[in-house]
């Protein structure tokens, strides 16, 4: 039987999340996703479900912004349910078509809602107001 998790559980896993995603350590970032977990980011065209065809999808997206960061602005839960709003700033590597190319600056601003059950993120989706 799960139960509604705290804001300071909540806060937990985000800051988790936040640290794995930055450290670039993909095991421990998978594991804080359920099995089959449904991520979307319509800004983009992304959807995947399922944990590993998402960590696939960032593991990608590192080569892309090696030096990316995530920096949190701001977190507010309630319940289950996880706004988080932050700035991804890196440098392009020139990998990938749809970034800026080799050697410049990649920045925007994300909100993320995140759905979490027992301690695991069960849905995640993106928002963007685009590049900044």
């Amino acid at each position: 039987m799960s139960t509604t998790m705290t804001s300071s559980a909540a806060r937990a896993v985000v800051d988790a999340w936040a640290a794995a995603y930055n450290d670039q350590d993909f095991d421990r970032f998978g594991a804080l996703y359920a099995p089959d977990v449904p991520y979307t980011c319509a800004a983009y065209g992304l959807a995947f479900t399922g944990r590993e065809a998402f960590v696939a999808h960032v593991k990608e997206y590192a080569g892309a912004v090696p030096d990316r960061r995530m920096t949190l602005r701001r977190v507010t839960s309630d319940g289950e349910t996880v706004a988080v709003e932050f700035d991804f700033d890196g440098t392009g590597s020139g990998l990938h078509p749809a970034l800026p190319p080799k050697g410049e600056p990649v920045r925007t601003g994300f909100c993320t809602v995140l759905e979490l059950h027992d301690g695991r993120i069960t849905s995640q989706t993106d928002y963007t107001g685009g590049t900044r």
